[in-house]
Order: structure tokens, then sequence, then C-alpha cells
């Protein structure tokens, strides 16, 4: 099994994603990510304040993933004010809610952070037992996903889950609240 990798775009990850057998969990820190697949719309995002594209592949596999029982989940730290790229981030997670995955947001304000939980660092949880550990340089583009070997990690990462998603509110609770 391949242990790291450098491209979002490699087969091997890709199918991480579409190998689920029971739950994914991502915890994400950074205010801003820099990701090609994801720059022409960003950049159409901020001239007109709209996500202009139609649920596609990403929600269909959700969608499939949860049909069959699985737990997908989400917890993004966003500090508030929102940048620029949150408030894409929110137009493409509400496109994600909607295909079944549970989003929530830790809305912190500025110059404070979640207690317990980690700052500048992401990572996926994949059926409770696989930590990929995502790595990204200080404008947020990314470098590495790197599988975690240890068992100490692994329970450490199911800890900050935990937390995590106990310090959450859901993204409809955020929005609602935003309006």
């Amino acid at each position: 099994m391949t242990t790291a990798f450098t491209d979002l775009d490699d087969p091997g990850w890709l199918a991480l994603f579409e190998n689920v057998q029971e739950s994914w969990f991502r915890l994400e820190t950074l205010q801003a990510y820099s990701v090609e697949y994801e720059r022409d719309e960003y950049e159409a995002f901020k001239r007109t304040g709209r996500l202009e594209r139609e649920p596609g592949s990403w929600q269909d596999l959700i969608r499939r993933h949860t049909a069959s029982g699985r737990q997908l989940r989400r917890v993004h730290v966003v500090i508030e004010p929102l940048t620029d790229y949150l408030r894409y981030e929110m137009a493409a997670y509400l496109q994600n809610s909607q295909a079944g995955e549970d989003i929530r947001l830790i809305p912190t304000p500025q110059g404070a952070w979640p207690a317990g939980l980690p700052r500048n660092r992401d990572f996926w949880l994949f059926d409770d037992r696989d930590i990929w550990e995502m790595s990204y340089d200080d404008q947020g583009r990314f470098l590495s996903a790197t599988l975690a070997q240890s068992r100490e990690h692994l329970d450490e990462c199911r800890r900050l889950r935990d937390l995590a998603l106990d310090q959450s509110i859901s993204l409809a609770d955020y929005l609602r609240h935003a309006a």
C-alpha cells in the first residue's frame, strides 16, 4: 500500500474515498486552501459571490456512501470574520451537506482557538483505522498526505475527532445564525 501521496488527483488517493467501508472523518484547520482544481471556480466566486456549478461526481460519491449507511463527517475550525475562501467553501459544503455528508464547524473569534485542538493540522480518518496526515505550505498549497503508522497516533486522532465533534455545530445551524 502506498504510504504517501503528493498529488490529490492520484488514482490511489482517490480510491481511498471510493473504498470507504464504514466512515470517513476530516479535520480542517486552515482558513484558506490553495488547490489547483479549485482555482478558477474560486476566482469566479470572488467576482460573483456564488458557486456556479451543479453537484457532480463528489456529491454522487457522498450519496452512494450515505445510502449504504456509511457515516461521512467533517469539522472545520473557522475563524470569524470568514475569509473569502471560507465563504466559497461554505457554498461547496452546502452541496456536500445536501448530498449527505455531515459538515460541522467550530466558529472561532480572531485571536482564539478551540480548546485542545491543534492549529494548522489536518487529517482524514478512514473507517476509524487509517489516518492520513495532510501537509500544506504557508499559502495553503497541498504538499502531501502521509499514512500514519502508529497505534498511538491513531488513538490521538480519534480523540481529536471526538473533541472537534463535541465543540462543533452543524453547517445548517451556522448558516442560519450567520444569515
